[in-house]
């Protein structure tokens, strides 16, 4: 009995460590974004204040949407602790201490997760950003 009951534990235990390997593995072969030094173009939407949009593709050799919006002119080059920090695009400022304003990132219409540094770019996506006040 002893034996059938160690021999268990150790099934089970080794199917834990295969499933969390396989786990492992499909994570990390998501879209990593495009190889440092490729020139890729994506296209950035900017809906303005007045709901105005104006569409601008941009050529890059960057990876990340904040490689694209500074090399694009579309934002000042300012950096924080979080990453690229920007609060005026194409020359139109959000200020959320004044009316609750920001700038929104989203790709494809879906409001994106994660800041422009830590968001990887590949060849012709689509992203925008969208002029909101934040709405209870």
């Amino acid at each position: 009995m002893k034996r059938i009951h160690s021999f268990l534990k150790f099934s089970v235990l080794t199917i834990a460590l295969i499933a969390m390997a396989l786990t492992l593995l499909a994570c990390g072969s998501g879209d990593e974004g495009a190889a440092e030094g490729t020139e890729i173009t994506i296209t950035i939407a900017v809906i303005n204040k007045a709901g105005e949009t104006t569409e601008y593709e941009v050529t890059t050799t960057g990876t990340t949407l904040a490689d694209a919006l500074v090399e694009s002119g579309m934002v000042e080059e300012n950096y924080d602790d979080y990453g690229l920090y920007f609060n005026t695009v194409n020359g139109e400022t959000a200020d959320y201490s004044v009316d609750q304003s920001y700038w929104a990132l989203s790709k494809d219409g879906e409001y994106l997760m994660t800041g422009a540094s830590s968001t990887k770019i590949t060849d012709g996506e689509h992203y925008e950003l969208t002029y909101t006040v934040y709405a209870e």
